[in-house]
């Protein structure tokens, strides 16, 4: 498909819908696209440094001053949609963004997609970055900024195309998932539980979408999964070259050692009876299981161990995932984890890195999913792992029907039962002046939400520069 002079995108201002405007600008359309509200960093820093204009507030007189060969329409956008209405009844060419990444940096690359319930953006940048220093100048399109590049996306000039394989569902006019549009040579599976309670009816519903996913890739191509049983029922619907990883697995994880200075571990593992062992600058268990698998996936592409190895080790991370904001006089730390499984195995990275520090989590439970008491449970489990528990109650709790939400009251007695304490905090500045005074030289106090957290990192790192002291 011959690329558009001028695109327009409707819901530019989230983190997919921006990285698509950078690929669009950088193959050297005119980019312009409109949001509801305000566009908060880093997209709205992202935007301005690209290029693009940005209209505030869904107009068809925005299209009519653009004009565009081509409409974008996010997820984000519905039918009623004035923009959207204006681009139906003039027929304007439109896709979702699924289809423009496949019709434009898809379809003449080789795919290699990273899909599952976690880790999806920690995978998908290493796995990009790694190809970066192996030379292959990859084209991109992440959930998460590199922190070296401050971006989610890059238009490369090699042959393969990294993806982070989005289960969620494409447009209002597709509720396919992201996914099956991608076309995958390769990929790998991280994990699979039950996350988008809004969409999938029940487990057996996500579980056909990824199996649906992994039945795409050719018999020539690479599926790197990992060795749990959930994960492994779908990965055996693909007709792919398969290897497994994990302390299960044949990749497998033999042991890990924690650093703190640098901060990050040491990985070992072992692979057709020969051990390896590289540097990993992130923490957790989690995030060596993560790095296995892109191992696994760049040595079924012909890349040496040990040239793999090497590129993990200059790994910048991403923005929002175990992302260190300070580090004296306190550990302050930002992570977009929601779900109860990602909160748990992030506190317990946190935990195991520094033992012997107090550790004081805030969470707000904001996605569709966290907000229903789905995982009441599962939540007072992970969270009690922590010293401190700050809650903060999401905003429109009205999108979820009172019967159904989380309740966060019983959360936290649930908390305090188990030894802690727990505090729950109607908006982010009732939690803000909750936090100053329980803070202390040498904690560790970790930020987990899939939102800006009405921007009490940035508060926190100020007043603990302000106002502790080592």
């Amino acid at each position: 498909m011959k690329l558009p002079k001028r695109v327009y995108l409707i819901g530019i201002g989230g983190v997919g819908m921006g990285a698509l405007a950078g690929l669009f600008k950088k193959a050297g359309a005119e980019v312009y696209g409109s949001e509801a509200q305000k566009i908060y960093p880093p997209m709205s820093e992202l935007l301005k440094e690209i290029g693009v204009q940005v209209f505030l507030g869904f107009n068809p007189e925005n299209l009519v001053k653009v004009s565009p060969e081509l409409v974008i329409i996010g997820n984000v956008a519905r039918y009623d949609n004035p923009e959207v209405k204006y681009v139906l009844s003039e027929k304007i060419p439109y896709l979702s963004l699924p289809e423009a990444l496949f019709a434009f940096f898809i379809m003449h690359r080789k795919s290699l997609v990273v899909a599952g319930t976690h880790g999806k953006t920690t995978t998908s940048a290493l796995l990009a970055h790694a190809l970066r220093v192996l030379g292959e100048s990859p084209t991109f399109f992440l959930g998460g900024m590199l922190r070296d590049l401050a971006r989610n996306f890059e238009l490369g000039q090699g042959k393969y195309v990294v993806l982070e394989g989005d289960e969620y569902d494409s447009a209002f006019f597709d509720k396919r998932p992201k996914f099956i549009h991608y076309a995958p040579l390769g990929a790998i599976l991280t994990s699979l539980e039950f996350d988008h309670a809004d969409i999938y009816e029940d487990f057996s519903a996500l579980e056909s979408a990824f199996g649906y996913f992994v039945s795409l890739i050719p018999s020539y191509g690479s599926l790197v999964y990992f060795a749990d049983k959930n994960v492994a029922k779908v990965a055996q619907i693909s007709s792919a070259k398969k290897l497994s990883y994990g302390p299960e697995g044949e990749l497998k994880l033999v042991s890990r050692e924690v650093s703190q200075r640098p901060i990050g571990q040491w990985v070992n593992y072992q692979l057709d009876g020969k051990v390896g062992r590289f540097f990993l600058p992130l923490i957790g268990e989690h995030n060596a299981l993560n790095a296995l698998g892109v191992l696994g996936l760049l040595k079924s592409l012909g890349f040496s161990e040990k040239t793999i190895e090497k590129a993990f080790a200059s790994f910048p991370g991403t923005k929002r995932r175990q992302e260190v904001l300070l580090e004296d006089p306190c550990l302050v730390i930002d992570d977009f984890a929601h779900h109860p499984t990602a909160v748990s195995v992030t506190i317990a990275a946190v935990r195991e890195t520094w033992p012997k520090k107090r550790l004081i989590a805030c969470f707000e439970p904001r996605t569709n999913t966290s907000r229903r008491k789905i995982f009441q449970e599962d939540y007072a489990k992970a969270l009690s792992a922590a010293d401190v528990v700050f809650l903060k109650n999401p905003p429109n709790p009205e999108k979820v029907p009172k019967e159904e939400r989380l309740d966060l009251i019983k959360l936290v007695k649930d908390i305090i039962a188990c030894g802690k304490e727990a505090y729950v905090a109607e908006d982010g500045e009732a939690l803000f002046v909750k936090l100053k005074k329980k803070i202390k030289p040498g904690d560790v106090v970790l930020f987990m939400s899939n939102g800006p957290f009405d921007n009490l990192t940035e508060k926190l790192v100020a007043f603990c520069r302000q106002n502790l002291k080592s």
